[in-house]
């Protein structure tokens, strides 16, 4: 039986008589115990039981770099590598003096120079003092502005004693908007005194824990979701207020007191959703309000639709084929079985599609930028989009109008429903992609219009200020344009 005095911990080391896979108390990765020290329950995998205890490394060449073994009551309980600048809480290398962190990986390195651009800063949006970085591949949660789920690759501000995390691009999100759910007073961004699980959202009715929109003067607080979710609500024959989805804890506000507006009943018979007037503070049964268990409707998608509840723990994001918002994990959405087609049950059962209106659209400081020409071209059903040959005037037609399978010209994605065609030639796109044709702000550049681009001829060069990556002649400038405004927007 191997014995081994290893610096990472106090008592000596002995290979397991059974060989068999655990989590190395080092690398935190499952992998074959090397050697274990049973009394303590304390395991290490064959690479980490060679790791030095200081290493000289070429990125901080000053001094030694020492080992630094994770600890469950370490404060903080997270660094950022000054190579890489992923957030990590497993073991590290550490200059004392310099206040300089690789992880693992980076400080077995050998060939490394460049460090992460380090910056810092205090937020209204948090207590402690932010740290720009990556999530890292532990990441989870949202950020506390847009509230949209994180990326191990994200560029972020983040905290090391809370795992609290702001996206880089939602620093500039103005912190004014003005909403129809409370049209009395603006509503503002709240600091971190006045959020951090202490306000309700007056739509939800869920703690929030990220930063909310709220008014001071009447108490009223949003999450940010559901400020985007009630640009949507249903419009039902039994009420005349917009009704506000609420995925769970029906049976928390069904009572003898608050009982379904429909069939007067105050047991939740099956679906813990239900829809919540936020205006008169009453409740309505998903199940009383009719909504159809399949549907078909060619105006907005070519196949039937299912209605049905996107898994809890799906976390893989997905998006609205008729208004291109996120759908969230656990609400009601209509799908397709056919194709990947999801679709808001608000966006689907809409009997008039009316102008897009988004979050975005509400901010205070963007009133300046002039909707004239947009809500001129939705009266009239006529939309222009700039190409190198000619601008397409493009109109709304019928999907039974088109002569076959046909894909959309700046997607290049079949169309399956909401095509829009040009007039004198047959430039077809489909109704989220007209919406790209036109000037638009963007929160990555709020200063100027953006304009869409068509597609670059071969010799032409130049990157995308969003993703960094290049757009190549051979690729459509309009598939860039449609990440940077629809999904990502």
């Amino acid at each position: 039986m191997g014995k081994l005095e290893h610096f990472s911990h106090s008592c000596p080391l002995t290979s397991p008589e059974i060989v068999a896979e655990g989590i190395c108390n080092i690398c935190f990765q499952d992998q074959v115990v090397e050697y274990a020290c049973k009394p303590c329950n304390f395991d290490i995998c064959k690479t980490c039981s060679k790791l030095p205890q200081k290493v000289s490394h070429g990125f901080h060449s000053d001094h030694p770099l020492e080992f630094s073994l994770f600890q469950y009551d370490r404060k903080p309980g997270y660094i950022v590598c000054s190579c890489c600048g992923n957030m990590s809480s497993c073991s590290f290398y550490e200059c004392k003096e310099c206040e300089i962190y690789l992880d693992l990986g980076c400080a077995l390195l050998k060939n490394v120079f460049t460090g992460w651009d380090v910056r810092e800063m205090l937020h209204y949006s948090h207590e402690h003092l932010l740290r720009r970085c990556k999530p890292g591949q532990d990441a989870r949660g949202s950020c506390l502005l847009c509230e949209l789920p994180l990326s191990p690759s994200s560029i972020c501000y983040g905290c090391v004693y809370c795992y609290s995390f702001l996206h880089e691009r939602c620093l500039d999100l103005p912190t004014e908007i003005r909403h129809p759910v409370h049209l009395e007073h603006p509503l503002r961004r709240l600091d971190y005194i006045r959020s951090g699980g202490r306000t309700f959202c007056g739509a939800c009715r869920e703690k929030i824990d990220s930063v909310p929109f709220g008014c001071l003067e009447c108490g009223f607080y949003i999450h940010m979701r559901c400020a985007d979710s009630f640009l949507r609500c249903l419009m039902h024959e039994s009420h005349e207020h917009k009704l506000f989805y609420v995925s769970s804890n029906a049976k928390e506000h069904f009572g003898r007191n608050n009982c379904c507006q429909i069939c007067l009943g105050a047991v939740v018979s099956s679906l813990d959703s239900y829809y919540h007037c936020i205006e008169c503070e009453l409740e309505f049964h998903f199940e009383c309000l009719g909504i159809s268990k399949t549907i078909s409707k060619r105006s907005c998608h070519i196949h039937p639709l299912v209605c049905k509840r996107v898994r809890e723990e799906d976390d893989s994001l997905e998006y609205c084929g008729v208004c291109e918002t996120l759908i969230h994990a656990g609400h009601h959405v209509y799908s397709c079985e056919e194709c990947d087609f999801l679709g808001h049950i608000e966006c689907i059962l809409r009997e008039k599609e009316p102008s897009p209106l988004y979050l975005k659209d509400l901010y205070s400081c963007v009133e300046d930028v002039k909707r004239a020409t947009n809500q001129e071209d939705y009266e009239t059903n006529k939309v222009m989009v700039h190409d190198i040959n000619h601008n397409h005037v493009v109109t709304s037609i019928d999907m039974c109008e088109l002569e076959g399978k046909e894909h959309c010209h700046i997607c290049e994605k079949e169309i399956l429903g909401n095509p829009w065609k040009c007039e004198t030639c047959n430039f077809v796109t489909h109704n989220f992609c007209v919406e790209l044709g036109k000037p638009s702000r963007h929160r990555f550049h709020w200063n100027h219009l953006l304009t869409l681009m068509p597609k670059p001829v071969a010799t032409d060069m130049t990157s995308c200020k969003s993703c960094r990556e290049d757009i190549k002649g051979t690729e459509s400038r309009w598939n860039l344009e449609r990440t940077l405004f629809g999904r990502q927007a």
